[in-house]
């Protein structure tokens, strides 16, 4: 893999241009109206998808890209950006992600504030914290310097906390603090195990991966999978999820569901295994063993949930089992399949979410039993609902099926060196927990759209929430394309994870 440090820094500029879209949001709030606020937003992430286009191609094409633009801070390391396979896929799904959703919330929004008596300018408001919300996830996937992540994912924290205070549901504002303490306790375990390792770098520009950096010392490794356990809302360390993600605005919950936690598996990849690869592999067992627990604890708490949006919130939970289970087996299938599944599950959640605000604001309920026999009432809803469900549960004809089948090789290529007897009962479990997200996507659907018509039949349509519907008919086109075009995006994916993390 050769080093390509472009021309112009364009990985900064990806990141910069929808903070300065922001940031003329909240100067010209009062002045600016939806429309010119909507278009701004959605314009400045199209600029972020142009400027990353070129390095991604690069990086897909067996390159690691630098951005010109880099620093040698001493004590810390080196704040740089860079873009391999791995990371440019995550960067282009947390762009497009961003940019569909920005879109969403211009009707969304438009009824939360009618609801909650907002004045005209909190539409600059609103994107101002949405894009420096947005703007610093894409800056913690391109960080090269696991400093330099912690400081953009902390730049997501705040705003994310004032959107669920401000326009969230329910008490807010404790729920806000419940995510701001939890989050950033995490974020601040994981910085104090990089200072324990005195290793901070994933990849420095000229000198490349720094692959055991940190050592074989298991204190470090432990802080730093707390940590983003934490972000990532492990079983155990997830208490702050279910009151944050079902209680914030749906566009925001559509953003912290599938992207921000899932931006905790990638770190874990880049810091833990990355930094600490023999420590990590001493404790594989014990992460297996929590990725399963995790997968089947968030399956089961779906199955007792009768409001929608805790519903999709337990789901995440469940899914960031499958991340870690990938990167537990610590073997370059594996790894593959826990980043597709990000992408997977990014698509597939945002849509189910999206989903959830098509009900409150077409029907005006979110409970599970004002629900059932939609489809006849909203086709189209139910559509997309159902590759939602299919993104996440990994059928065909969607990019969950391709991350399922590398997460079901890399476990058994790693589970067979414990011999049959363990490999079929870690098979068994696997196939309990995987398929138990079959079963309650199934439920789901079933209880929504089929069976016997609820209290919400009579006065669903589908008339007030078309601008809802188009941009997760496109998410859900996306899912269909990325499988069947899989190979552009998990063979350089591979290729990265057999040189670099094996």
């Amino acid at each position: 893999m050769e080093e390509y440090v472009l021309g112009f820094p364009l990985l900064w500029a990806s990141v910069l241009a929808p903070l300065a879209s922001g940031v003329v949001s909240g100067i010209y709030a009062e002045s600016l109206g939806k429309r010119s606020q909507v278009l701004l937003t959605a314009a400045s992430w199209l600029a972020s998808l142009l400027f990353l286009a070129p390095a991604a191609a690069a990086a897909l094409n067996g390159s690691i890209v630098v951005d010109p633009v880099w620093a040698r801070v001493p004590g810390v390391g080196v704040f740089s950006m860079f873009l391999d396979s791995v990371g440019a896929v995550l960067a282009l799904t947390v762009a497009a992600v961003s940019l569909l959703v920005a879109l969403y919330s211009a009707p969304y929004m438009e009824h939360r504030f009618e609801e909650i008596g907002a004045s005209g300018k909190s539409w600059g408001i609103y994107y101002l914290l949405y894009q420096l919300f947005t703007a610093g996830m894409l800056g913690s996937v391109l960080a090269g310097n696991g400093v330099l992540f912690y400081l953009f994912l902390e730049l997501t924290l705040i705003p994310s906390a004032l959107l669920i205070v401000l326009y969230g549901y329910g008490d807010r504002i404790r729920v806000g603090l419940i995510y701001l303490v939890w989050t950033h306790v995490g974020a601040l375990l994981f910085l104090l195990g990089l200072f324990l390792a005195k290793a901070y770098d994933y990849y420095v520009p000229g000198a490349g991966y720094a692959v055991g950096a940190g050592g074989d010392r298991l204190l470090p490794l432990i802080l730093v999978v707390l940590g983003l356990g934490m972000k990532s809302a492990l079983a155990g360390l997830h208490l702050w999820l279910p009151y944050a993600h079902a209680e914030a605005p749906t566009p925001v919950s559509a953003l912290l569901s599938p992207l921000l936690i899932g931006i905790g598996g990638y770190a874990m990849l880049r810091a833990g295994l990355g930094l600490f690869p023999e420590a990590w592999r001493e404790l594989g067992m014990a992460l297996f063993i929590w990725a399963v627990a995790t997968m089947l604890y968030g399956g089961f708490l779906v199955l007792a949930q009768r409001d929608v949006k805790r519903l999709f919130a337990y789901s995440s939970i469940s899914q960031m089992g499958y991340m870690l289970l990938g990167l537990a087996v610590a073997n370059p299938l594996g790894e593959a399949g826990a980043m597709l599944h990000y992408v997977a599950h990014a698509l597939g959640k945002a849509i189910l979410f999206g989903v959830a605000g098509v009900f409150i604001v077409g029907l005006g309920t979110r409970k599970l039993e004002d629900l059932g026999g939609l489809l006849s009432r909203m086709p189209y809803t139910a559509a997309v609902s159902l590759l939602g469900f299919m993104l996440i549960a990994g059928l065909p004809p969607t990019l969950g099926l391709w991350s399922e089948v590398y997460l079901v090789f890399g476990f058994a290529d790693w589970a067979k060196a414990y011999g049959p007897g363990v490999f079929v009962l870690l098979a068994a479990a696997t196939a309990a927990a995987m398929t138990l997200t079959a079963v309650y996507s199934f439920l789901a659907f079933k209880n929504m759209f089929l069976g016997a018509p609820g209290p919400a039949h009579e006065r669903a349509s589908e008339v007030r929430v078309g601008g809802l519907l188009a941009p997760l008919l496109v998410m859900a086109v996306l899912g269909v394309v990325l499988f069947l075009v899989v190979g552009a995006i998990a063979g350089p994916m591979l290729e990265t994870m057999k040189l670099v993390y094996s």
